[in-house]
Formats: C-alpha cells, sequence, structure tokens
C-alpha cells in the first residue's frame, strides 16, 4: 500500500472528518417580535393583502405576484408561522362574509402549501366583514373590502423530520 495514502488515512481519520456524525437539528434563529417580522414580510414580498373581486375567490396575476414573493419569504424563514385573515364585502350578509373569507383564505393556503408553505405553519380566520379595512388617499377614506392579509403570528420550534415516538 502507498505511505502517502496511509498517511493521508491517518490524519482524516485524526480530524475525524471519517466519523459519520449526524447533522445537527436547524437552530432556530435569534427572536424576532411577530411585528418585525411582518415588516420584513411586507418589505421583502411588497404587501400582505391580496385582494379579491367582489364575490370572488379566485387569485388575479397581482395576487399570484404576491404570494409569489410571500412564498419566498417563507421559504427563507421556516421557523416562521403565519395567520391568513380572510374579509367579506361590507355588502354581503354576515353568514355570505365569513364563509367567502374562509374560502379566500383557503384558496391562499393552498396557493402556500402547493409551492412547499407547511400547513402546520398556517391558521386560517375568517373576519367576514367584521373587520373593513381602509386606504387614505388624499383627503379622502376608502374602504377596502375583499381580501387575505398574512399575519405574522411569530416563532415557532422547528419541527423534527421525523415522527417522534409515543410518550408511554
Amino acid at each position: 500500500m502507498n505511505p502517502r495514502m496511509i498517511l493521508a488515512a491517518i490524519a482524516l481519520a485524526a480530524s475525524g472528518a471519517a466519523s459519520a456524525q449526524p447533522m445537527p437539528p436547524p437552530q432556530a434563529p435569534p427572536f424576532l417580535s411577530p411585528d418585525m417580522l411582518q415588516g420584513n414580510l411586507v418589505a421583502a414580498s411588497g404587501s400582505d393583502t391580496v385582494y379579491f373581486p367582489p364575490r370572488g375567490s379566485q387569485l388575479d396575476a397581482t395576487a399570484v405576484a404576491t404570494l409569489t414573493a410571500q412564498v419566498r419569504w417563507l421559504l427563507a424563514n421556516p421557523f416562521v408561522g403565519i395567520r391568513l385573515e380572510g374579509h367579506g364585502d361590507a355588502r354581503d350578509s354576515r353568514d355570505f362574509a365569513l364563509a367567502i373569507g374562509e374560502k379566500r383564505a383557503s384558496e391562499v393556503r393552498n396557493f402556500l402549501v402547493l409551492r412547499g408553505i407547511s400547513p402546520a405553519r398556517i391558521t386560517l380566520t375568517s373576519w367576514g366583514k367584521e373587520r373593513p379595512g381602509t386606504v387614505r388617499i388624499g383627503p379622502s377614506t376608502v374602504a377596502v373590502g375583499p381580501r387575505v392579509v398574512t399575519v405574522v403570528t411569530g416563532m415557532q420550534a422547528p419541527m423534527p423530520p421525523f415522527p417522534l415516538p409515543p410518550q408511554y
């Protein structure tokens, strides 16, 4: 056997590189407040809100672009949990507004999950028409209705990549 190969094998074994050490679990980043994380999401994706047509729940091109940017941010921040808040229109009945708000939030969740975001990180809420939004345009205020707002709920503990055994 070649003496150089023997020396290389001894050096490799001595350095510990030859031992098969399992990879440590991912470490959560330093704690950031939900408000700080929300600001980061908006800065990275342009908005935390996607809008829908009245009585509709289909994502348009603008909503897809916003959600695609949110997916990139969520993939880069795997320890962040979110709540999708669906909103109805002030002109809808209370029951219809709650139902369509939930349907809109579900559409957004499906979009995110199909692009790799774990469903365990997402919760849904429908506010119906109970929390009308407004936007100030010049001297007047305009109501905004059908929308889903992505709200950062905070940091979550990392999930193990395998099922944990039951506790006895």
